[in-house]
């Protein structure tokens, strides 16, 4: 079996070299043949393109493909993807917090179960390098996935994982504008399990994820993979509506046929902010997804992201 390991790489130059020389001791010691496809996410960072040239130059097995401009992690992923030869697919992180020596762990599950079309790797929560607020995030946002996404019960995703080909080929004939490539997994199929792997502490630099850069990812992913908030939306607006009718009947009742009304106008400034801000909430929603169609239209081809490859 042949193995391509798409990297996106922003802006760390420095991990890169060690990566290349931890993955020259895992073919030496497994007998695996992997291809790595460093996907350049940082194409005006001097330190790290000429880094990745030297590699490229100096590794017949790296693969290097530099984007016109920055396009966050997942399209960098997704360009990986369309150049990707082997028969199964893994994705990590630049900064070694994933432990290459873990990889021999995702293929063995794959190897293990046929029937499975992807695995993600994920950490014991408890030992996660990751800063605590960043911690309690990936809590909050396993426990959102599970009500929002419709995914097998129980899963988490992770960056780190390993699919079949034909899953990647999937997700590059049909990738939206803002994608989410774990939950593309999750939409072309339910044969996913999770593993538990070792998380290490990041080496160099620091994380290039800010809590605006997590959440905006996070309302995305619900936002292209799931009607759901428009629905509870419509709901809201539903009960909204019924309790303001059931209001009106009762207080015309009340003037006309025993001569009470309610003094002033609390009562009228507070139905109509609630109503106004729920039409304005809705709207919102509606807003973000006429968005999303559109910048699906006119989302970039692959070819239309990449500056050169070597």
């Amino acid at each position: 079996m042949n193995y391509s390991v798409v990297i996106p790489v922003y802006k760390s130059a420095s991990s890169l070299q060690e990566i290349v020389e931890q993955f020259k001791g895992l073919q030496q010691k497994h007998d695996v043949k992997f291809e790595i496809i460093f996907v350049n996410d940082s194409p005006f960072h001097e330190e790290t393109c000429n880094t990745l040239s030297s590699l490229s130059s100096s590794n017949d097995f790296v693969k290097v493909i530099t984007l016109r401009k920055n396009q966050g992690q997942h399209l960098a992923i997704i360009v990986g993807l369309s150049y990707a030869k082997g028969d199964y697919v893994i994705t990590m992180d630049d900064d070694l917090q994933h432990p290459v020596c873990e990889i021999p762990n995702l293929i063995d599950a794959m190897s293990e179960n046929p029937n499975l079309d992807a695995v993600f790797a994920i950490p014991p929560f408890e030992r996660r390098k990751h800063h605590i607020w960043r911690n309690f995030g990936s809590f909050l946002i396993a426990k959102l996935d599970n009500f929002f996404l419709k995914k097998p019960k129980g899963l988490v995703k992770s960056s780190f994982r390993i699919f079949k080909k034909s899953i990647a080929e999937s997700i590059v004939s049909n990738y939206n504008a803002m994608p989410s490539v774990s939950s593309l997994i999750i939409f072309y199929t339910h044969s996913i399990k999770n593993i538990r792997v070792e998380h290490h502490k990041r080496v160099y630099g620091k994380s290039n994820y800010t809590l605006r850069k997590l959440v905006s990812l996070t309302l995305n992913n619900y936002i292209n993979f799931s009607s759901l908030p428009l629905k509870i939306m419509g709901f809201i607006g539903f009960v909204a509506f019924f309790v303001t009718i059931v209001f009106v009947v009762f207080t015309v009742i009340r003037k006309m046929f025993f001569g009470l009304s309610y003094p002033g106008y609390t009562s009228i400034i507070a139905l109509t902010g609630l109503l106004g801000s729920l039409n304005l909430l809705t709207l919102g929603f509606i807003g973000e997804y006429l968005i999303r169609i559109i910048k699906g239209i006119q989302k970039p081809g692959i070819r239309d992201m990449v500056s050169s490859e070597s």
